[in-house]
C-alpha cells in the first residue's frame, strides 16, 4: 500500500503564509487546523508575530520539532524556496494551497516543484487546492470559514474531487443533508499525489467503506484503472465526470489544467475498471449512501412498497429503462399478505398499501418481502402526508434499515413539514 497517512494522521502540521488577518487565506488554514486537529499547529510567517497566541516562526526551518506535513499558502513565485525549505526540514508531505500554475499556463513552475520534491522525498498534493478534510483525526485545511460552511456529520464516505469549490459545496451540502463523511480531498493540478494513490490509500483505511470522485480529466489513465480495478472489488467507487462537452472539457483545461478528451474513452474506461458513473452529484451520494451500509443484494429481484400507486409506477418505469428487474414475488409471499392485508391493497409488484396505509401494514409488507428470496432490494416509498401515517413511521423504517439483512432504500415524498421531521428522526443515522 502507498503510504500516505502523515497527510491524514499528521503528529505535527506546519501552515506556512499562517496569518492574523481575517478574511485571508492564511488565517482562516490556522485557525481551522487549531480548532479540530489534536496535534501540533506551528505558524510560519515571515512577520514573525504570534497568531492566535502562539508563537510564529520566520522559517519552517526555525521550528525546533520534526514537522510530518506542511500547508503551503504563499504566492506562487515563493513556493519553490518554500518548498526546499520543507525538504531540508525532512518534511514528508505538502499540501499546495496556491495556485498560478499549469491552470494559467506556468507547467515550468510545476516542474521546478517536481524536481525538489524528488530529491528530497516529498509527497506533494496540488497545488492549486483546498487540501484535506479528515472527520476523524481532524485535519482540515480547507480555507472555507466556518462561519460560511458547516461541516458534515462523520460517516464512512469518502470524497476526491479535483475542484476545490466542488469540495467545499460537497462538504456544506452533505451537512445540511446529514449525510455522513469521512475525508474530502481537493487535490487540484495533482502534479504528485493523485486520484490512483488517493484509491489505492483509502482502500486501506478503516473510515472509508465508500469513494467518490469527482474528475475533470487524467493524465495517468493505465495507472488510474489499474488502482480502480483492484479496489473496487473490495471498496465501490462512484464517479461523477464532468467536461463532456467541448464546451466543458475547454473550462477544465483552464481550471486545472486537465485534459478533458473524448467521453467516450472514460465511459469505456469506468465500465473496464467496475467504476460506478453518476449523473450528478446528488445522484452519486445516493448511490454512495446505499453503498455505504455495504450490505449487497443476493438477489437482482427489486420489490417496492408504496403507498402511493402513482410513484409506485414511476419507479417501476425507472427501474427498468435501466436495465433492472422487479422481483417475481413467491405464492407464500403473496398468500401469507393477502391474508393479512385489506382486499383493497394490490398485492403484485410493487405493492400499493393504497392511502389509508398505517405503520402496521408497512410492517406486515417489510417482513414479507425480507423474508422472499427473489427479493434483493426493497424500496420503501412512504407518502406521510395521508392522515393514517403518524411520523413514528419514521422510526420504524429506520429501525428496520438498521437490522436488515437485505439493503432498503426509503424514499419520503414532501416538502419542508416532512423534510423537518426526517431530520429530527434521523438524529445522527444516515438513511438511504
Amino acid at each position: 500500500m502507498l503510504d500516505l497517512n502523515f497527510f491524514f494522521n499528521p503528529t505535527s502540521v506546519a501552515v506556512i503564509g499562517a496569518s492574523d488577518s481575517v478574511g485571508s487565506v492564511g488565517y482562516e488554514i490556522i485557525k481551522n487546523m487549531l480548532d479540530t486537529f489534536k496535534g501540533n499547529v506551528y505558524a510560519v510567517n515571515l512577520k514573525q508575530k504570534p497568531i492566535f497566541g502562539k508563537t510564529c516562526y520566520k522559517s519552517i526551518l526555525d521550528i525546533p520539532s520534526e514537522v510530518d506535513m506542511a500547508i503551503i499558502a504563499v504566492p506562487s513565485p515563493f513556493v519553490k524556496d518554500v518548498l526546499e525549505d520543507c525538504g531540508r526540514k525532512k518534511v514528508k508531505g505538502v499540501v499546495i494551497i496556491s495556485g498560478g500554475f499549469s491552470e494559467i499556463g506556468e507547467k515550468a513552475r510545476e516542474d521546478e516543484l517536481l524536481e525538489i520534491a524528488k530529491k528530497h522525498g516529498i509527497r506533494i498534493i496540488g497545488p492549486n487546492c483546498i487540501g484535506i478534510y479528515d472527520n476523524y483525526s481532524g485535519v482540515n485545511t480547507i480555507f472555507l470559514s466556518k462561519e460560511k460552511i458547516s461541516y458534515p456529520p462523520k460517516g464512512k464516505i469518502s470524497f476526491l474531487s479535483q475542484s476545490g469549490a466542488f469540495a467545499g459545496l460537497i462538504l456544506d451540502w452533505t451537512s445540511k443533508e446529514r449525510i455522513g463523511m469521512s475525508k474530502v480531498v481537493s487535490y487540484g493540478n495533482k502534479i504528485d499525489v493523485n486520484e490512483a494513490d488517493l484509491i489505492n490509500y483509502l482502500d486501506e483505511d478503516e473510515n472509508t467503506k465508500v469513494i467518490c470522485l469527482y474528475i475533470e480529466g487524467i493524465r495517468r489513465g493505465l495507472k488510474f484503472m489499474e488502482a480502480a480495478k483492484k479496489v473496487s472489488k473490495r471498496t465501490p467507487i462512484l464517479a461523477l465526470k464532468s467536461g463532456t462537452t467541448k464546451s466543458g472539457a475547454k473550462a477544465a483545461s483552464s481550471h486545472t489544467g486537465s485534459l478533458a478528451g473524448e467521453d467516450i474513452i472514460y465511459e469505456a474506461a469506468f465500465k473496464q475498471s467496475h467504476v460506478i458513473r453518476a449523473k450528478n452529484f446528488e445522484e452519486l451520494f445516493d448511490m454512495a449512501k446505499v453503498l455505504e451500509k455495504q450490505i449487497y443484494p443476493k438477489s437482482d429481484g427489486i420489490a417496492v412498497l408504496t403507498n402511493a400507486g402513482g410513484l409506485g409506477v414511476m419507479t417501476a418505469d425507472a427501474l427498468e429503462m435501466n436495465n433492472l428487474r422487479l422481483a417475481n414475488l413467491s405464492e407464500d409471499t403473496i398468500n401469507q399478505l393477502k391474508k393479512q392485508f385489506p382486499e383493497r391493497v394490490i398485492v403484485s409488484n410493487p405493492i400499493d398499501l393504497v392511502g389509508d396505509a398505517d405503520k402496521e401494514r408497512y410492517e406486515i409488507g417489510l417482513d414479507a418481502l425480507l423474508k422472499d428470496e427473489d427479493v434483493g432490494l426493497i424500496i420503501v416509498i412512504l407518502l406521510l402526508q395521508v392522515p393514517t401515517l403518524s411520523f413514528e413511521s419514521i422510526d420504524m423504517l429506520l429501525s428496520t434499515n438498521q437490522k436488515a439483512e437485505k439493503p432498503i432504500i426509503v424514499l419520503c415524498t414532501g416538502g419542508e413539514i416532512v423534510s423537518k421531521q426526517l431530520l429530527k428522526g434521523l438524529q445522527g443515522q444516515h438513511m438511504p
